[in-house]
């Protein structure tokens, strides 16, 4: 792609190697140690959260600008494997340089459904709307549908409640038909409320 750097991207896939081989790397040491591995509690009742995710937008043909995301989650635990909910929020355009004299602060609104593997490992999907897209266009930003998809690893610091890693991809198809891509990497909290 003309528009993302090798070295970038290359920045990008370690991040995510290195979140993700950390807890296995922890639990192998234990089990050689000879103390038996925590298990996660279970996932239950109504899910609710709250996550700050920095990246890039990607504009096209070429050239980026920084995005930051502050989303809101709730759902449910439709399974100790499976949540579902609505992750909703404002995403700050940071582009006074690029495409616009000021910046910008856009909704996002998507229903997404994340799936656990192992003790932590996650894997997300969703679509939704966003209300500001942003493009190298006369109208640089639009309104945009579309989908997200991510992963990452939760770790369970209290019984019931999770920290959690994780790279998402974000692709959105504005109304003047140009698309955009958006690269984020966020933490979020999560709450398990079940009423036990």
């Amino acid at each position: 792609m003309p528009f993302v750097s090798a070295s970038r991207l290359a920045l990008a896939a370690a991040v995510l190697a290195g979140s993700l081989a950390a807890p296995s790397l922890a639990h192998a040491h234990l089990s050689l140690a000879g103390k038996p591995a925590r298990e996660t509690p279970p996932r239950k009742g109504i899910v609710i959260g709250v996550g700050v995710s920095p990246g890039v937008a990607l504009l096209m043909p070429r050239g980026f600008v920084p995005v930051t995301r502050l989303h809101y989650i709730i759902g449910g635990a439709i399974t100790d494997r499976f949540t579902l909910g609505v992750d909703i929020g404002g995403t700050a355009i940071l582009s006074e340089r690029t495409i616009a004299t000021k910046n910008k602060l856009g909704f996002n609104a998507d229903v997404v459904g994340t799936g656990f593997i192992g003790r932590g490992f996650t894997v997300r999907a969703g679509l939704g709307v966003a209300s500001h897209a942003p493009a190298l266009a006369f109208d640089p930003f639009k309104a945009g549908v579309g989908g997200v998809a991510g992963l990452g690893y939760e770790f369970r610091v209290m019984e019931r409640m999770g920290l959690g890693l994780g790279l998402d991809y974000d692709l959105r198809v504005r109304t003047d038909g140009i698309p955009v891509q958006t690269v984020t990497f966020g933490l979020r909290i999560v709450g398990y409320l079940n009423k036990k």
